[in-house]
């Protein structure tokens, strides 16, 4: 336990002996649709939450390196299926424009996906989900205070892919460029 301890002590201080590098947020998602009937039949509603921390380290004042370590939980409802995946997004941000008072940043996000979990069914047990994919999002950041960043992400251009389980459970295999509410999110970060 005193090991434990010493290591933690150890990060921490390593953190903060680089002081303006280091940067942490995420976003958290909370998402219902509603069902529809079409021609190609019923789609029951969804609820989806997502819980997306990230943390991530500025080279200098164009390149940041990063890495989104988050969960995703998706349930039909009316159905007996629900998905649940654990997903690691490394990505690399270069920063193309930033005002002159430095308030606003332009930037993208060039990274990769993998993602894994399970997909619950009412009379088989889960089977194995996975996901993968490889692109780029563009963003902007609106630094609200000296150390307080709004953030956000607003489409994706690239492919994404998943297993028959994950497909199941709402993902899919996409390639292109897509800008629907799927690909924007809301998230702050806070700079040390």
């Amino acid at each position: 336990m005193k090991k434990i301890f010493a290591l933690v002590v150890l990060a921490i201080a390593s953190l903060s002996a680089a002081a303006g590098d280091f940067y942490v947020g995420g976003s958290l998602g909370y998402m219902h649709e509603g069902s529809k009937y079409s021609e190609n039949g019923f789609s029951p509603s969804t609820n989806s939450i997502s819980i997306l921390p990230e943390i991530g380290y500025n080279l200098n004042e164009k390149w940041a390196v990063g890495t989104v370590i988050g969960y995703n939980y998706m349930h039909y409802c009316g159905q007996d299926l629900s998905g649940h995946m654990f997903q690691v997004s490394p990505y690399a941000r270069y920063t193309y424009f930033r005002s002159s008072s430095n308030l606003i940043s332009l930037f993208v996000d060039g990274g990769v996906e993998f993602g894994a979990g399970w997909t619950s069914y009412s009379d088989e047990s889960s089977k194995t989900a996975c996901i993968y994919g490889l692109g780029f999002r563009p963003g902007l950041s609106i630094n609200i205070a000296e150390n307080f960043s709004f953030v956000t992400h607003v489409g994706f251009i690239g492919y994404k892919g998943a297993n028959n389980a994950a497909k199941a459970s709402g993902y899919g295999t996409k390639a292109g460029v897509s800008l629907n509410s799927n690909d924007i999110t809301f998230g702050f970060y806070y700079n040390f």
